[in-house]
């Protein structure tokens, strides 16, 4: 039986540009859009409200910002929870913020600026010894970093917290720091996903099609998750493919990594074995006909976002085709779709400059919105390029 989302609030206008991406964390949902701002909104009011009038707006920079990884993790042997986050903008910078607790009036800044970077991407140790931080480069190369969070006291009594990043090496380009393996240097990379296990992996998407999966720790290639696009640039500077990954994700349990690729006009989702390397099948969505797949397509349009829900049991993906869908990896079926359109919000009209094209999904866990059923059902927010953000729950169960 299929699964039914409602529509609880959403926002229009929520930003001044196109939207990019979108991040849950225990307290907010944050979005990022190329007018520069990062916008955070309360989790915690009741199903039925205002989006707009609890949110908090943050300016990043000027040149926009296409990707947002979170760091949310309590420091062992405390009480003090720490979220930093990483903003890639259009400028090739990478900003660094952080705050104490959910305290978002206590923001900062980390001293900690990168360049020439496009995806970052944090990892949070389950065993808490050692957290990372990855970045691609525009180079194709991926650099990793450690990273140190220690708790100090003020003179104020205020907690406060020493955060100190340090380069670990280098995955990718014409050798491997610490290995005596090499390889041709990688076509320009635009998707990454870090495996939150303690099986350190790291997936990496390339122009070429190919998506690299990398052991971070030993800083060693395990595998090479070809593109079987056989439509390559006739520019060898290009070195790219029509098969292009666009989104990443590992399942919680790391032993899946989904892949989405560019299918001409279309997009497919192709499941891989972590540990084997293995092509495990495919998700797509059945034509008219219930014996038929038409070209294995998981959307007719690119798909912009992947995320798997905590149990690691349903996937959601979204796209150019203006829907959201929901599948269940047990039986590779579709179990619900969601069709965003501008006619969502009661207070905006329809704009030739305001595509629904949706850009970003993420699952909300449990527990974590306020209202009705945000305890008993999961969730979904989908950011789009009508500048406007949607959250879903789950029906029934309350």
């Amino acid at each position: 039986m299929g699964k039914q989302y409602i529509s609880t609030v959403s926002a229009s206008k929520a930003h001044k540009s196109d939207i990019y991406g979108v991040e849950i964390t225990s307290k907010y949902t944050i979005s990022i859009s190329s007018d520069g701002y990062a916008k955070f909104w309360d989790n915690k009011k009741d199903e039925v409200h205002q989006p707009t009038d609890f949110v908090q707006s943050l300016f990043i920079n000027a040149s926009g910002i296409h990707h947002l990884s979170v760091y949310e993790n309590k420091i062992p042997s405390s009480t003090v929870q720490v979220t930093i986050l990483a903003f890639a903008c259009f400028n090739g910078e990478i900003f660094f913020k952080y705050y104490i607790n959910g305290d978002f009036a206590r923001i900062k800044d980390i001293a900690f600026k990168l360049e020439k970077c496009w995806i970052p991407g944090f990892y949070v140790d389950p065993e808490n010894k050692q957290d990372f931080f990855l970045v691609t480069k525009m180079n194709g190369v991926t650099e990793v970093y450690t990273l140190s969070i220690e708790s100090k006291e003020e003179e104020e009594e205020e907690e406060e917290v020493s955060i100190k990043f340090e380069k670990y090496g280098d995955l990718g380009g014409s050798t491997t720091t610490g290995s005596s393996r090499s390889w041709p240097s990688s076509s320009f990379s635009n998707s990454l996903s870090v495996n939150q296990t303690e099986n350190k992996k790291c997936a990496v998407g390339h122009m070429n099609g190919n998506v690299l999966l990398y052991d971070f720790q030993t800083l060693k290639l395990v595998y090479t998750f070809k593109s079987t696009d056989l439509v390559v640039s006739r520019n060898p500077k290009l070195n790219s493919s029509s098969s292009v990954p666009r989104a990443l994700a590992f399942s919680p349990g790391g032993t899946l990594l989904a892949v989405a690729r560019d299918n001409q006009a279309a997009g497919s989702i192709t499941l891989y074995d972590v540990q084997y390397g293995e092509n495990v099948g495919t998700l797509a969505t059945p034509s008219h006909s219930a014996k038929s797949v038409v070209g294995g397509f998981a959307h007719q349009g690119w798909i912009m976002g992947l995320d798997f829900d905590e149990t690691g049991k349903n996937l959601v993906s979204c796209g150019f085709d203006k829907c959201v869908r929901v599948w269940d990896l047990d039986t590779r079926e579709r179990e619900a779709t969601i069709n965003i359109s501008i006619s969502d919000f009661d207070d905006t009209t329809t704009d030739q400059q305001d595509e629904s094209i949706a850009s970003g999904v993420k699952f909300i866990k449990k527990g974590i919105r306020g209202g009705a059923g945000g305890d008993n059902n999961d969730g979904i927010c989908v950011v789009s390029f009508d500048r406007g953000i949607r959250w879903y729950r789950e029906a029934g169960g309350i």
